[in-house]
């Protein structure tokens, strides 16, 4: 092959590579902040539900009477879109609780069911085998090798520089007694941690970030398809830079720990090194922006509980389990399929159906915690909520949010103790989209 046919072949394969991330990415914003929501049109198990709204402005302010009712009368929920598209919500803690074990029924691998006409290279096979959309035993592969990188003890030597970048936030953006909680805090201290954690250098991170944004969320950009298809290739060489100075010269950094993981004398391909960095620069804060907006929040909303807190500092860590608990980050598991028919609680399910397990409302289920709507961070049972999921798909980076929702929320309440809402909580708007449950903004009076 001449070095001029070498180059375009190169060339065309660095673009199907960009093209995978793109698409997995776009992919994974659909799913995280469903970009195309619709209302329910037909419910089969009670005509009662025909017009059951889960997407309105509404229904996020306060979904739990509406998982409560779906608990009692509808458990396994069957919503059509105008497009023909079924999707199941469960409802019931011991029926999530089963489907996220249920790993022969409900897939994550959609290509499983839906399979691809358009030709792949290796490298747009390979970008596309990431943990959030793999089965086993692909993702047993993968799970292992990262399981290598990201630690607990990688997580816990974090704690002195959370708390730090914590204060460092509180210092810039407490301003006149105010502070906007979610853009001021909640926001940046989990993706400056996450940066940190990678290895990006301080001089980097903003362009980064500007990188990843313009991936995810283009239109509040307003780039056209060929700047977001130059930032994604100024991204991907960055990357590839990064990764073959780690290979030279090894650091102290999770980028070089994915570098040098290996199982078995496998380890991680150039692909799915990007991709995986990719996938935790784009949500490795999405949880944490939430628990610790969320959980402000509820805190704020239950002032005796917030005073035992004083009280008694040791009891955050419990705090954190119930604050999850309670109102969660994640408002539904990441997408599954049905793998073939089969009949689940007397639902006829058809290969290629879209299940949505809802983890707020198996939090809320009282036949799993007493008083579910009750905040109590001296609930003994707590810790088996399933804010981070269950079973082999459970969240890799939960201890990363629980110690950094620990640590933010316990910076904030230990420096302002007579912090309160600007505004009614009930003026407070939430994020739209079926994954996540969040505000857009918390601003608050510290003074």
């Amino acid at each position: 092959m001449s070095q001029a046919a070498g180059s375009q072949q190169i060339g065309a394969e660095i673009d199907v590579f960009i093209g995978g991330i793109c698409s997995f990415l776009y992919l994974l914003w659909d799913l995280l902040y469903g970009r195309n929501p619709v209302t329910v049109k037909k419910m089969e198990t009670r005509e009662k539900y025909s017009e059951l709204d889960l997407f309105s402005p509404d229904f996020k302010q306060n979904p739990f009477p509406t998982f409560a009712r779906m608990r009692q009368e509808a458990p396994v929920y069957r919503h059509v879109s105008p497009g023909g598209v079924v999707t199941w919500y469960v409802t019931r803690y011991e029926d999530v609780l089963a489907v996220l074990r249920d790993n022969d029924h409900f897939i994550k691998d959609v290509s499983k069911i839906r399979p691809s006409t358009k030709p792949k290279t290796s490298i747009h096979q390979r970008i596309n085998e990431n943990m959030l959309f793999a089965d086993p035993p692909d993702h047993t592969r993968l799970r292992a090798l990262v399981n290598q990188a990201f630690t607990p003890r990688r997580v816990e030597k974090m704690a002195g520089r959370i708390r730090e970048i914590a204060d460092g936030l509180l210092d810039e953006n407490v301003r006149d007694g105010e502070i906007e909680l979610i853009a001021g805090y909640a926001l940046p201290l989990p993706v400056m941690v996450i940066c940190e954690m990678l290895g990006i250098p301080e001089p980097d991170q903003a362009q980064v970030t500007d990188w990843s944004q313009a991936i995810i969320s283009p239109g509040s950009k307003g780039l056209s398809r060929r700047a977001r298809k130059r930032k994604m290739r100024e991204f991907v060489a960055y990357l590839q830079a990064t990764f073959a100075d780690r290979r030279q010269r090894p650091q102290d950094d999770l980028i070089t720990a994915l570098v040098q993981a290996e199982e078995a004398g496998d380890r991680l391909s150039e692909a799915e090194l990007s991709s995986m960095v990719a996938l935790l620069l784009v949500t490795g804060h999405e949880t944490t922006v939430n628990l610790i907006g969320n959980g402000a929040l509820a805190l704020l909303q239950n002032r005796e509980q917030l005073a035992l807190l004083r009280e008694n500092e040791a009891l955050w860590d419990t705090a954190v389990e119930e604050l999850l608990r309670y109102d969660g980050p994640v408002e539904t598991s990441t997408t599954r399929w049905v793998r073939q028919d089969f009949v689940f609680h007397g639902q006829q399910m058809r290969r290629g159906d879209i299940m949505r397990v809802v983890l707020t409302s198996a939090n809320r289920d009282a036949a799993a915690f007493a008083g579910p709507d009750e905040l109590n961070i001296l609930r003994g049972d707590v810790k088996k909520h399933l804010a981070f999921g269950h079973g082999i798909h459970y969240c890799l980076g939960a201890p990363l949010a629980r110690l950094e929702g620990k640590i933010a929320l316990g910076q904030l309440y230990g420096r302002y103790p007579h912090i309160r809402l600007k505004i009614p909580a009930a003026q407070l708007r939430w994020r739209p989209g079926s994954l996540f449950r969040g505000l857009e903004s918390l601003p608050l009076l510290t003074e």
